[in-house]
């Protein structure tokens, strides 16, 4: 056996460590469905302008877009561009996808690495590659402001953005006829996967959040202390003070034994800070909800990238499968195997 381990962590949660290796073995191509290609789009890169200072769109225009849903709710419209993989045709008739949610694109008002040199393609090639691993659906969300998306992107974390993603994932799912999603995403989109699991989604077979911002105008007070700047409480690194706090509507949670929350988090991550993650695994398990914390060495300066883990977490539990079943692959010390 690889070195796997499982303890019992606080409130009865279970805790266990991917000592920096997944080998995805066992997943063999003879057991998935037969990729069927996402309609790729001859785009340009998406533009950074637009990043950094928001679009707006119209029902008429959002609909003539392809692959995109046109959300109407109590604090506003917007439209919500999205990147299917395969496996979603009438014929396949998926009962469950993954919908997973980028990080954030913006540090202060610059763009963060290489956005002005993403397509669309790009973005479609990436859940493709994960569709042809797990033969689960993968849909990318671009957030408000991000990836063709309307919106703006400087007001993350108010909560309209999590309305807005909120019911465009009911209308995908009702474009495509899924009974069951699988919540998932990154830093940010984390913070946006457990956000909509709050609002008292009942659909959702798990949640697979890496890196998450839990405790947003805490964790942004700690960041201002470490770079020297006046304290602002209650306010978020975008200045806005109405940021929705996920940590404190854990209430809002949907009681169901069967839903996992897999909160994935690596201890030396110097951007969203471990203990702060720690605590809204407790505050779940404390509220009765089923939490398994994956420990995991992150990506990237600050250790803060997993999304190389939550993509096969999120894929597994579409699969029915617990990610524990990988145990006899996990290796020490070698990276984490990555779908590229």
């Amino acid at each position: 056996m690889g070195s796997f381990h499982v303890t019992a962590g606080s409130f009865g949660r279970r805790r266990y460590f991917l000592p920096l290796a997944v080998l995805l073995v066992g997943i063999g191509a003879s057991q998935l469905a037969a990729a069927q290609e996402p309609a790729g789009e001859n785009l340009p890169p998406f533009s950074e302008r637009d990043l950094q200072y928001g679009t707006s769109s119209t029902k008429e225009i959002c609909e003539r877009q392809t692959n995109s849903v046109w959300v109407v709710h109590q604090l506003g419209t917007e439209c919500i561009r999205y990147y299917p993989s395969g496996g979603l045709s009438d014929e396949e008739k998926p009962n469950v996808a993954v919908m997973y949610f980028h990080g954030d694109h913006l540090a202060g008002s610059a763009p963060l690495g290489n956005y002005g040199k993403i397509t669309p393609q790009k973005l479609l090639d990436g859940v493709q590659s994960y569709y042809r691993k797990f033969g689960v659906p993968y849909i990318l969300i671009g957030r408000p402001g991000v990836y063709g998306s309307s919106g703006d992107h400087t007001q993350r974390r108010r909560l309209k953005e999590s309305y807005s993603l909120n019911a465009a994932v009911d209308a995908i799912k009702a474009r495509y006829g899924l009974q069951k999603v699988v919540l998932a995403g990154q830093s940010g989109g984390a913070y946006t996967a457990a956000a909509l699991l709050s609002l008292g989604r009942t659909d959702v077979m798990c949640v697979a959040a890496s890196s998450g911002v839990y405790a947003v105008s805490e964790l942004a007070e700690i960041k201002r202390a470490k770079n020297y700047m006046r304290p602002r409480p209650g306010c978020d690194v975008t200045n806005y003070c109405d940021a929705y706090e996920v940590i404190d509507h854990v209430d809002g949670v949907v009681a169901d034994p069967q839903r996992v929350f897999y909160l994935i988090a690596n201890p030396e991550d110097r951007n969203t800070v471990f203990f702060l993650q720690n605590r809204f695994a407790d505050k779940l398990a404390v509220a009765g909800h089923r939490v398994e914390v994956i420990e995991a060495k992150g990506r990237g300066p600050d250790g803060h990238s997993l999304s190389h883990v939550s993509f096969p977490v999120a894929g597994l539990c579409a699969r029915g499968q617990d990610p524990k079943t990988l145990s006899p692959g996990i290796q020490k010390d070698q990276p984490i195997e990555a779908v590229k």
